[in-house]
């Protein structure tokens, strides 16, 4: 499943265009959406047109996954979901019959063959339709995009629960194809398994399949593996840096131990977004 030579996502270029994108990821329990709300809320005091956006959507193809991933009984009617699936597929698409497919057996309780793999597809589905309708109007608008979920998630997530990073990354191509877009900077929050359980526990919120001790360190197996940080870890106040390779160009990746206070960990994490809008002095 970790195969080295295969590490790399061969099929992106990161974004040039007029705004910047930067991705926030870390282990579920890491604190990554409450820093990437802070984030969001210091650029826009500072006069930054500025979007938080997340996966899944809140789409009713994002609420279904939600639904799916939290184990409840899905209550949205196929045609809401089939309105938005014509919004992202051509009538024609291969992906349309797919996921329909998909959508008709987490609906029914039934899942023939993988189930992690049908999860999958249908995240890489409502990652299609955020490119299209949230991230890329917002980027050409010369916004700043604070994305909480992305990519990054797939893999992980997927790895975790026994797909390869090949496949993965192969299905991610066939899905979104040429509308895929790497981001600027990618913020991923580590912290140990246990201070993760604990958070999620006292957080009150819906514990999804992916929320649990044997999947979060399968998660964090895979998130070293994927930034190359297997035999150092991330120390307060001293991220790793790394870079993460993606086509022919590489993106910076800074991996931030999230244990400390929130306030501290805001602080190391702004001090990357005031390089990045040092490099870009328009931001």
């Amino acid at each position: 499943m970790f195969r080295k030579s295969m590490k790399h996502i061969p099929y992106v270029k990161i974004n040039d265009l007029k705004g910047k994108f930067i991705l926030i990821e870390g282990l579920n329990g890491s604190g990554k959406t409450t820093q990437a709300k802070m984030i969001e809320e210091s650029l826009a005091e500072e006069g930054v047109m500025v979007k938080y956006n997340h996966e899944p959507t809140s789409t009713d193809l994002g609420l279904f996954i939600r639904q799916v991933i939290e184990k409840k009984a899905p209550n949205l009617s196929k045609e809401q979901i089939m309105n938005i699936l014509k919004k992202i597929f051509p009538p024609d698409d291969s992906r349309l019959e797919i996921a329909k497919s998909i959508i008709e057996e987490f609906g029914s309780g039934y899942i023939r063959n993988n189930e992690e793999a049908k999860r999958q597809f249908l995240f890489m589905t409502d990652r299609l339709l955020d490119v299209k309708e949230n991230i890329l109007p917002a980027l050409k608008r010369g916004g700043v995009v604070i994305q909480d979920r992305y990519d990054i998630s797939c893999y992980l997530h997927g790895m975790a629960k026994g797909l390869s990073f090949p496949y993965l990354s192969y299905r991610h191509l066939r899905i979104l194809r040429e509308n895929y877009i790497g981001p600027n900077l990618l913020l991923f929050y580590w912290a140990p398994v246990e201070v993760a359980l604990e958070r999620l526990k006292e957080s009150g919120k819906v514990i999804d399949v992916y929320e649990n001790k044997k999947t979060l360190e399968e998660i964090e197996k895979a998130a070293r593996w994927l930034f190359s940080f297997r035999f150092k870890t991330p120390k307060p106040n001293k991220p790793l840096m790394r870079k993460l390779k993606k086509g022919n160009q590489k993106m910076k990746v800074v991996i931030i131990n999230a244990e400390p206070p929130i306030e501290d960990v805001f602080e190391e994490s702004w001090k990357y977004i005031e390089e990045l809008r040092k490099k870009y002095e328009k931001m």
